[in-house]
């Protein structure tokens, strides 16, 4: 009779323990998306990672984009308080992004294709791995001129450093 209780006690707690992990992951699933962390006036100084590459018959990448002005060191996203993801995606900015609103949505990690920057003092590295690791892209300083990213950080971009 008492192996019976102890196996019920034990089958209680491991039920009691799946349903607090279960409740705890589903307050954790929350997401919200943040597609602008560029602080500029009117986004005019910003750093832009494009959803689609350059066309080599211009100087602009249409679609969508995601601005900023600030390092990024991993593009998935982040967790402020552990309850809440902030994920970063392509927007279509009337001010910022060309012609139509391909990639809106989406989210940025490992879909870049091609960025431009802006920003009248920075430049800006687009790497392959998080945390500014890997293989990367240089952006100098305000040429405002789409750059396509390298082919080993193409659609594979997980941070992004503002230097």
């Amino acid at each position: 009779m008492g192996r019976i209780r102890a196996s019920a006690a034990a089958l209680t707690a491991t039920a009691a323990c799946a349903a607090l992990l279960a409740g705890a992951s589903s307050a954790y699933a929350a997401t919200s998306y943040d597609s602008d962390i560029c602080s500029s006036s009117g986004n005019k100084y910003c750093f832009r990672l494009h959803y689609n590459s350059r066309s080599s018959q211009t100087w602009v990448s249409h679609g969508s984009c995601f601005l900023s002005n600030a390092s990024v060191p991993n593009a998935w996203g982040y967790s402020p308080n552990q309850s809440t993801v902030v994920r970063y995606i392509f927007d279509f900015h009337s001010n910022a992004c060309y012609d139509d609103d391909k990639g809106y949505g989406k989210a940025i990690y490992h879909d870049a294709a091609s960025g431009s920057n802006d920003d009248p003092s920075h430049s800006y590295n687009v790497f392959s791995s998080t945390n500014y690791s890997g293989s990367t892209t240089y952006f100098p300083r305000r040429d405002g001129i789409a750059h396509n990213l390298a082919t080993t950080v193409k659609n594979k971009n997980e941070s992004q450093r503002r230097n």
